[in-house]
């Protein structure tokens, strides 16, 4: 009679977490490995040449990877249901270990890759690269389980249509700009490259990718031979635009005037011309910055002095969200600061929040009051569809109340007139 030996006992753990035999990254040493596989995959998939999901993807892998070092001790493919939990609460309150000391830099005692508490948004931006983290880690294999199966994500930001700058409050802000000091060299170069900034954001509609994204060339003339005219516009190409969607947009003339200062100011011809089309090398970004590359001579030897580099035109250019994002940001402070000398600390507070994002808002907003067809706005601001654009004007309730007024005048509630002198004054 044989005897029944006891299966062996296996810790299922073991078996369910951690990277799993068989899986497609190839050979990786480790997690973290295994992600840099995942990132490569998604900058070759990317229909976009600046980079802005990759970019964003590895601004929150930092903050992952520190919480994965400093606070779990575990690197994700061990996580379960609850270490997700448990990072959602980590970001929800940050410990104070977690935010960078102020002043500490990448590599110093005391940085972290959080500068302070993340906001609701920004929480929900880190928890959509951690779903489509574990759902490429768990569709190649590498984990046999995605721990964020039973966790609702949240859709992406919806347009807020109120994040749009009052016009007299944009006036404001380049003025303030207009009255910076400009005594150093580059200082008049800053102020112009600047003022070109917001209005090329205010006239245009671009997202902060695409205007850095974009070269000088972007600008050209476009005939239309209807009316024997040639006008100026800015193409998006397909690899910065985003969706890969290339469009074209009229150039406004104060747009244009602001780009002429701008090019003037940096030695450059007043608009982009044959002979820079034909420069040797890569061609100006649309966003210059003040710095210069070096320049080695034909015949040796190299140009040391700054004003040297910037008499031969070697202009760097701003070809980040983050640059361009840090020269709006000091900007606008200056205007707030303004503000409260003046003694308008409320509106003070509201110009505080404004970004170049909010720029986008305003020009879909302003050209929709200003009566321009939904159509070329949704074209003109790269919409997939005009639904999106729609949002701007709340198109959807006025077609209603339309069509009940059409039917049954007075039966929708109307706002009597002493409260909206009210409400404007």
């Amino acid at each position: 009679m044989s005897t029944l030996l006891p299966a062996p006992v296996v810790d299922a753990d073991l078996v369910l977490l951690g990277p799993q035999p068989g899986h497609s990254l190839g050979p990786v040493a480790d997690d973290w490995a295994a992600i840099e596989v995942w990132l490569a995959a998604v900058a070759d998939n990317s229909s976009s040449r600046t980079g802005e999901t990759l970019k964003t993807y590895r601004y929150h892998l930092a903050k992952l990877r520190w919480y994965c070092d400093n606070q779990l001790g575990r690197t994700p493919s061990t996580w379960s249901a609850q270490d997700v939990k448990a990072f959602k609460t980590f970001l929800a309150e940050l410990p104070p270990a977690a935010v960078t000391t102020p002043g500490a830099q990448s590599g110093d005692d005391g940085y972290t890759p959080f500068r302070k508490q993340p906001s609701a948004s920004s929480q929900a931006d880190i928890l959509r690269f951690l779903h489509a983290l574990f759902k490429a880690l768990h569709g190649s294999g590498y984990i046999r389980l995605n721990p964020m199966v039973l966790m609702k994500t949240g859709k992406p930001r919806r347009i807020d249509t109120t994040r749009a700058i009052d016009l007299d409050l944009y006036e404001y802000v380049l003025a303030v700009l207009d009255a910076a000091p400009r005594t150093r060299p580059t200082e008049r170069l800053r102020l112009l490259r600047d003022r070109f900034i917001f209005i090329c954001l205010r006239e245009t509609g671009l997202r902060a990718s695409e205007l850095v994204g974009a070269t000088m060339l972007a600008m050209q003339p476009l005939s239309d031979p209807k009316v024997r005219r040639t006008y100026w516009v800015l193409k998006v190409e397909a690899d910065t635009a985003k969706g890969g969607k290339e469009r074209t947009i009229p150039v406004s003339t104060v747009l244009l005037d602001a780009l002429i200062a701008y090019r003037r100011a940096f030695g450059l011809a007043p608009l982009p011309d044959d002979a820079e089309r034909r420069k040797a090398g890569p061609p100006y970004g649309l966003v210059l910055s003040v710095r210069t590359h070096p320049l080695v001579l034909s015949h040796g030897g190299e140009i040391k002095y700054a004003a040297d580099r910037r008499y031969f035109k070697a202009w760097r250019s701003v070809t980040t969200r983050m640059g361009l994002h840090e020269i709006i940001k000091e900007r606008i402070a200056q205007a707030v600061a303004q503000l409260k000398v003046d003694g308008d600390h409320a509106v003070a507070s509201q110009l505080s929040r404004v970004s170049a994002h909010w720029m986008r808002h305003t020009f879909a907003k302003a050209a929709l009051l200003a009566g321009q067809d939904m159509r070329m706005v949704a074209t003109a601001l790269g919409h997939a569809s005009v639904t999106t654009t729609m949002i701007y004007t709340e198109q959807d309730a006025l077609d209603q109340i339309r069509s009940w007024e059409a039917e049954q005048p007075g039966k929708v509630a109307q706002v009597a007139q002493e409260v909206l002198e009210a409400r404007q004054a």
